[in-house]
């Protein structure tokens, strides 16, 4: 009777332990994690490149005084376009009018007393020296009226080529002094110059192919401050004549047409070049990056519903997505939303979504 007791109890405890790793095991599977995950993307996808820069003038002067004296006219408004030659300013005329009139009257009674000399002279009436002393007076008496007659001119300011005058401009009653006073400043606007730096690498690889700069040097877009992408391409027209030490890239500025005054000096732009196509490229959503001690990981998704952390190099970001040159191959499915609650080796639930799913604003305008 008691080995029959014991029998039954070996059989409970044998039968006990089975359910509950059953249980266990299911209870594990509920505590999985739930997740979402993707396929990697294989595309064909541009090589683009980003570069931060600033709009710069064609032409930019300082308008400075050549003469001294009081202004007594202003011919613009700040902000105006003016063109090439276009009165700008007036400057006191009194004391050059003056001194043009003297220098004229001396300059010509000069000149007479040379014509009369060179005749005398032609007679033997007076010397060689004599001559030549009237004629020197005579030029400098001509150097004389020269310089007045450029005083007298310089009264009057003109624009030194066609732009914009800026919004600083002195007002009539101020006084300039000659070489140092600054009226106003012009700015050439079309076209206009967007200056930025670019990686030795990045160079080299947008001027493949063409002796006169390549391609993607001559194709260029820009992106303004709001989002905006302006419409006309430009192309880089100067190139520093050498690499930064301190950072590896060299300095360029890329020329943009501006017809309609769109472009302003001192805006912040964005310049978009493209270099190029990545054939059968690798992308992964940028929200499935994992970022450890200054280096990008992912979580792979094996067919165990197991999860392993791998490393990656990333290439350009394209929108949403980023290429990953090294570390991932086509087919592997890598875990997209969730990575906070996962670590290397779990099992977890995963819920596969497609790339449309990235556009949250779709899923909270549906919501």
């Amino acid at each position: 009777m008691d080995r029959k007791i014991k029998f039954v109890v070996t059989i409970c405890a044998v039968v006990g332990t089975f359910l509950l790793g059953g249980c266990g095991k299911q209870e594990q599977a509920n505590r999985a994690p739930m997740v979402r995950s993707m396929s990697v993307i294989v595309r064909d996808t541009p090589v683009a490149y980003d570069y931060t820069g600033f709009i710069e003038a064609n032409q930019e002067m300082n308008v400075v005084a050549q003469v001294s004296g009081q202004i007594k006219e202003k011919y613009f408004r700040g902000g105006e376009y003016v063109s090439a030659g276009a009165w700008l300013y007036k400057i006191d005329q009194r004391n050059y009018s003056a001194n043009l009139l003297s220098a004229k009257s001396a300059y010509l009674s000069a000149q007479a007393d040379a014509e009369r000399y060179t005749n005398l002279y032609a007679k033997n009436a007076v010397s060689k020296q004599t001559l030549d002393n009237i004629i020197t007076q005579r030029d400098v008496a001509h150097a004389k009226y020269i310089s007045a007659q450029k005083d007298f001119d310089e009264t009057i300011v003109k624009a030194p080529f066609s732009g914009r005058i800026d919004t600083t401009a002195l007002e009539v009653g101020n006084y300039a002094d000659a070489g140092k006073t600054t009226l106003t400043k012009i700015s050439d606007t079309n076209p206009v110059y967007v200056k930025f730096s670019i990686a030795e690498p990045e160079y080299m690889e947008l001027s493949k192919g063409n002796s006169n700069g390549g391609t993607g040097l001559r194709n260029l877009y820009l992106v303004l401050a709001n989002g905006e992408r302006y419409e006309l391409p430009g192309e880089v027209t100067e190139v520093n004549r050498g690499i930064s030490d301190a950072t590896g890239s060299m300095t360029v500025r890329a020329l943009f047409k501006n017809p309609n005054k769109k472009l302003l000096p001192g805006m912040f732009a964005h310049i978009s070049a493209t270099g190029g196509t990545l054939e059968n490229a690798l992308l992964v959503p940028q929200r499935a990056l994992v970022e450890l001690l200054y280096k990008k990981f992912v979580f792979v998704l094996d067919n165990d519903k197991k999860v392993s952390m791998r490393e990656v190099k990333l290439g350009q970001n394209v929108g949403r997505l980023v290429v990953v040159k090294e570390g991932l191959q086509a087919g592997e499915t890598v875990i997209v939303e969730g990575t906070g609650k996962i670590r290397n080796g779990m099992a977890v639930n995963a819920l596969s979504m497609s790339e449309e799913d990235l556009d949250t604003t779709k899923q909270q305008g549906a919501q």
